[in-house]
């Protein structure tokens, strides 16, 4: 089928959230140590601060490395919090320490949110070529709090419909939040290509759903053992999109079986 729509993962793709020049790890460790010093003024008794910060460091890689089998319920930052406060000596923890925890981590990463080179040129193409266009971000945080980030940057504008899993409750890689943004702007999976910077939840789960799979080339791919994947086309940089998704919607539908004109 022609291509009518593009969905797009956000973290990576379209908005950096890692500190410039920092690794993933080390910008869950500034977001942790703001935790962590949060904690500290309440008097709580922790471990040592390098080590509570590799701890959280593991509990957030092996969440993410679970995150398709896990309770989707329980995939909230406050709650992943929680955890990792717990593993640091601190549980029992009233409400609002969840809710202060949760506003500490996001305080610490925000500042340093800033779009990717050659979004507005590539989501302009896409919307002059008459494309659908959707977002669906796996993310621990509340979808407000990144759609305010969407909308310091002017992005909410071009899309039809923002997804949060978070708040969803459907994660890629699995199916069910691919065809929520599907039923959204009313397209077929073979009518729509889906963009992201993960080979894993990006192009093999939105494969899995049928769409096409388009990757942002990482120097460090990863997949899980036994899984492999090859995306529907690869591209460096974001303005190299527009003339893949029109040459996929050039190309003409399939005749309807059974169909008389």
């Amino acid at each position: 089928m022609s291509l009518r729509g593009v969905i797009f993962d956000m973290g990576g793709t379209l908005l950096h959230f890692n500190p410039e020049g920092t690794s993933w790890e080390e910008s869950e460790k500034i977001a942790t140590g703001a935790v962590y010093n949060y904690l500290r003024t309440l008097e709580y008794t922790l471990l040592p601060e390098q080590e509570a910060l590799d701890a959280a460091w593991e509990v957030t890689r092996n969440t993410w490395a679970g995150i398709e089998h896990a309770d989707v319920k329980s995939l909230k930052l406050d709650m992943v919090l929680g955890t990792i406060a717990q593993g640091w000596g601190a549980a029992d923890l009233p409400g609002d320490v969840y809710q202060d925890m949760a506003a500490a981590y996001m305080s610490a990463i925000q500042p340093h949110v800033r779009p990717l080179d050659g979004v507005y040129e590539m989501l302009d193409a896409l919307r002059d070529d008459g494309m659908r266009l959707a977002l669906i971000s796996n993310t621990f945080w509340p979808g407000s709090v990144h759609v305010q980030d969407l909308e310091r940057f002017g992005l909410t504008q071009y899309f039809e419909r923002l997804i949060f899993s978070a708040d969803a409750e459907a994660w890629k890689p699995n199916s069910d939040v691919f065809l929520q943004a599907l039923d959204a702007l009313d397209l077929a999976p073979d009518e729509a290509a889906y963009v992201g910077d993960s080979l894993y939840f990006d192009v093999w789960g939105s494969k899995q759903a049928g769409l096409r799979g388009v990757w942002i080339e990482q120097p460090d791919p990863w997949l899980p053992e036994g899984i492999e994947v090859t995306p529907d086309a690869t591209i460096r940089t974001l303005p190299e999109l527009p003339a893949i998704a029109r040459d996929w919607a050039a190309v003409p539908d399939a005749p309807q079986v059974g169909k008389r004109g």
